[in-house]
């Protein structure tokens, strides 16, 4: 049994937001938790694709990608699942016809449906251009996309009870924010991803901590010995979550490392 422990960081809200980067003392944490001879490890609902290189060079040994759909470690792809092409080609149709805006996620590639693009999505949507633009593309031809799950914005004029009754029992669809959807396959989650890694690397449950701030960290942080919820998240969800910890800008990371005796 591998005597090592593994931590895992989800990236948005987490140790990441969109325009302030991630934190100098969050860095430092993270680099001096992996020279104590500790595992660090992504695990966020972004696909591979969508992973910023300043994200990827605080320092990681591996990346669960894709809310679990994707599993790498020390370069190593462990296992990685995409979409049949008839069903992601189905969603994004179904979702121009509800009135929502489709950003289809793959290991490869994130797409933008640019024709329905709503003003206030461009933000991000220069932000992943900037950053990360060979994985940026138009949905263009349906066929040519390869997708591991699908996300999307809508508003008060999409018929979101429509789409969701159709794909509730084939996906877990959560909820962003106050118009942001995620759709991730039933099968699989951050925890399916942690378990299959910790199997793999023969590390006990009670070796492993996580850190999140949303619904889609819920399962992970209760699967895991150490589940820490970030001060920034909602309430309601701090509630649900054993551990909490600081702002993600606010010393988070690096005073919850430091009170579980890692760094």
């Amino acid at each position: 049994m591998n005597s090592k422990k593994i931590v895992f960081f989800d990236i948005d809200g987490t140790i990441y937001s969109y325009g302030k980067e991630v934190p100098n003392d969050t860095k430092e944490a993270i680099r001096q938790l992996r020279r104590n001879g500790h595992y660090a490890v992504l695990c966020t609902g972004r696909t591979k694709s969508m992973i910023f290189p300043q994200i990827n060079d605080v320092g990681f040994d591996g990346i669960i990608a894709g809310a679990g759909t994707y599993v790498e470690f020390e370069n190593r792809v462990l296992y990685e699942y995409n979409l049949p092409k008839e069903i992601s080609v189905q969603i994004i149709k179904e979702m121009r016809e509800n009135n929502i805006f489709a950003i289809p996620e793959g290991i490869h590639h994130i797409y933008f449906d640019m024709e329905m693009m709503p003003e206030s999505y461009k933000f991000i949507y220069n932000t992943y251009v900037r950053n990360v633009r060979d994985s940026v593309k138009d949905i263009g031809d349906l066929e040519e996309i390869v997708v591991s799950k699908v996300s999307g914005t809508f508003t008060d004029e999409s018929k979101m009870k429509h789409f969701i009754k159709k794909y509730e029992n084939d996906f877990n669809i959560v909820f962003h924010a106050q118009d942001f959807i995620e759709m991730i396959p039933k099968k699989y989650s951050k925890a399916v991803g942690i378990e299959k890694l910790i199997s793999e690397l023969q590390i006990p449950v009670e070796n492993t901590y996580a850190f999140g701030d949303g619904m889609n960290d819920y399962e992970m942080l209760n699967y895991v010995k150490y589940g820490i919820a970030m001060g920034n998240a909602a309430d309601e969800f701090k509630s649900l979550i054993q551990y909490v910890t600081d702002d993600y800008d606010k010393g988070g990371i690096s005073n919850a490392l430091k009170r579980f005796g890692l760094i």
